[in-house]
């Protein structure tokens, strides 16, 4: 039996979108607004600005300081780098684009893993693409 061909084009735009759904972010969504968090070894976190072109750095609860957007590029492993660069010296996060569960709880769910060297240590986290604000 033939299918006429607008059922064969709904089926095959079944089939892609189901595809798509399984396919984790794209490397692409680090060029926007990002939530970048861990507890290892300490709490810390980046929140990633395009528009205001800043990385708000925040490290074990002691006043954040500030770093320029960060910088995309590629590992030799693969992985995404990004560095953003602070008075402090550059902060270089590695992104590993795989299901990474953060929280007390390891309930919520982020795109990305990311381990961080900063200052001797090693720290690792989640990261995800932030979402606009509504309003």
């Amino acid at each position: 039996m033939r299918l006429p061909s607008l059922a064969v084009t709904f089926l095959a735009a079944g089939f892609a979108a189901m595809s798509l759904a399984a396919c984790t972010p794209a490397d692409a969504a680090l060029d926007g607004d990002l939530e970048i968090a861990g507890m290892e070894p300490a709490f810390w976190g980046v929140i990633v600005d395009r528009a205001a072109d800043t990385s708000a750095i925040n490290i074990d609860f002691k006043p954040e300081f500030n770093g320029t957007a960060p910088i995309k590029s590629k590992a030799e492993d693969g992985s995404v780098v990004l560095t953003s660069k602070t008075p402090e010296g550059d902060f270089v996060m590695k992104l590993k684009q795989e299901e990474c569960l953060a929280g007390l709880d390891n309930e919520a769910k982020f795109d990305w893993a990311v381990s961080v060297d900063w200052k001797g240590e090693t720290w690792t986290g989640c990261a995800k693409a932030r979402k606009a604000a509504a309003g």
